[in-house]
C-alpha cells in the first residue's frame, strides 16, 4: 500500500535527479567545443518542451505502475554523497579528453588486439568517446554519471520499464524457483533494481568488462540470489532451455548486427519454453517518427559504430529470425521495451 508521501518523496527524488544531470549537461555543453554538422540529410526533431514533457509523462507511467502494484518504489542507487560528488568531479574532468575525440585528436587508443584477452574487436572501443572504452576502474567509476548526464536523469527510468512485462510475466508465478539472466549488465543497474523488486529469483548478471562488473558487485551487494560473471553475450554459458527470464538494456545497440543476431539467438536457445526475453534500448526510426532526426544525429555527437544499422533494423524482426515470438513493446521516453518469448 502505497501512500501521498510515498508519492511525494518518489517525486522528489525524481525531480532532483533531472535537476542535477540537466545541470550537467549545460555546464557540459559550455565546456565542450561544437562541432561541424553531419553533411547528411536529418530528420525532425522534436522541441525540448515536447521532450521534457514526454519524460514527465514516462515517471509519472512508473508511479502509475507502483501503485498498481506491479513492482516496489524503485530506492536510490549509488554511493555515499562524499563518493557521489567525487564521481562527478571526475566525470568533467574526463570532459577535455572526450572533447578531443569528439575532434579527432586521440584516436586509436584502444587498436584491435592489442587491449584485454580474448576480447572481441567490436569491443575494443571509445564507445560514447568514454576513456578506456569499457576497460577500466576509471570507465566504470563515471560511466553511470556520463549516461545519466546523457539523459538528463532519466536513464534509470528507461531501464525500470523491463519491470512491467516482467510483473505481468511473474503472475501466479513462484519467484523463488525462477532464474533469470541480465546480458551485458555492465555497472549492474537494472540487475540491482530486479534484486530489489524480486528478491526471491536467482538473478546472473554477465558482461564482458571485469571492472564494470566489480561496481556492479559494490552497487548490489553480497548476496547469494545475485552472481555476476565474465562472459561474452553471443555465446552465453547456459545449457539450452535452463532460464526463465532473459533481459539486457542498452546493449543491443553497441553490437555490430550479426552479432546481434547472435545474441537473440543465444537468448532463444537459453530461455525455456514459454520464457520471458525483455530488452531495453533505443527507440527506432519510425518509433517516434517526429524524433527520427535525434537518431540520425546521435552517431555523429558520439562515437556509436553501429547505432544508424541499430535504429535502421526493426529489433522485432532480427528477434523473429532468432526464434522469439513478439510479446508486447513500449516507448519509453528514447527509449523502447521490447517483450518477446520462446
Amino acid at each position: 500500500m502505497v501512500s501521498t508521501l510515498d508519492r511525494l518523496s518518489y517525486a522528489a527524488r525524481q525531480a532532483a535527479r533531472v535537476a542535477w544531470y540537466a545541470g550537467h549537461y549545460a555546464a557540459g555543453r559550455r565546456l565542450l567545443k561544437p562541432m561541424p554538422k553531419p553533411d547528411y540529410a536529418i530528420g525532425p526533431t522534436p522541441s525540448r518542451a515536447e521532450m521534457t514533457a514526454d519524460m514527465r509523462a514516462l515517471f509519472e507511467r512508473e508511479w502509475r505502475d507502483v501503485e498498481a502494484g506491479f513492482f516496489v518504489a524503485p530506492r536510490a542507487l549509488g554511493p555515499d554523497p562524499a563518493e557521489f560528488l567525487r564521481r562527478s568531479l571526475l566525470y568533467f574532468r574526463d570532459l577535455p579528453q572526450v572533447d578531443a575525440r569528439r575532434h579527432g585528436k586521440l584516436d586509436d587508443e584502444l587498436p584491435p588486439g592489442q587491449q584485454g584477452d580474448s576480447l572481441p574487436d567490436y569491443y575494443r572501443q571509445n564507445f560514447h568517446f568514454q576513456s578506456d572504452g569499457w576497460l577500466s576502474d576509471h570507465s566504470a567509476t563515471i560511466y553511470d554519471t556520463q549516461v545519466e548526464v546523457l539523459f538528463t536523469g532519466a536513464a534509470d527510468v528507461m531501464r525500470r520499464r523491463a519491470m512491467k512485462p516482467i510483473a505481468e510475466w511473474l503472475a501466479g508465478r513462484n519467484q523463488r524457483t525462477l532464474r533469470g539472466l541480465d546480458v551485458g549488465c555492465g555497472t549492474g543497474r537494472l540487475l540491482a533494481f530486479l534484486h530489489d523488486a524480486w528478491p526471491g529469483t536467482k538473478w546472473t548478471g554477465l558482461d564482458l568488462s571485469p571492472p564494470y562488473l566489480a561496481e556492479a558487485r559494490r552497487l548490489i551487494g553480497r548476496t547469494a540470489r545475485v552472481k555476476l560473471i565474465e562472459g561474452a553475450a553471443e555465446k552465453l554459458p547456459f545449457d539450452d532451455a535452463s532460464l526463465d527470464l532473459v533481459v539486457s538494456s542498452f546493449l543491443m545497440h553497441e553490437l555490430p548486427r550479426e552479432i546481434r543476431l547472435v545474441v537473440l539467438k543465444e537468448t532463444a536457445r537459453v530461455l525455456r519454453p514459454g520464457g520471458l526475453a525483455v530488452i531495453v534500448d533505443s527507440i527506432q526510426k519510425g518509433d517516434q517518427p517526429s524524433w527520427d532526426g535525434l537518431l540520425d544525429l546521435f552517431p555523429h555527437y558520439f562515437h556509436e559504430p553501429y547505432y544508424a544499422d541499430f535504429v535502421g533494423t526493426p529489433i522485432e524482426a532480427l528477434a523473429a529470425e532468432a526464434g522469439l515470438a513478439s510479446l508486447a513493446g513500449e516507448r519509453a521516453f528514447l527509449s523502447k521495451i521490447s517483450a518477446f518469448t520462446r
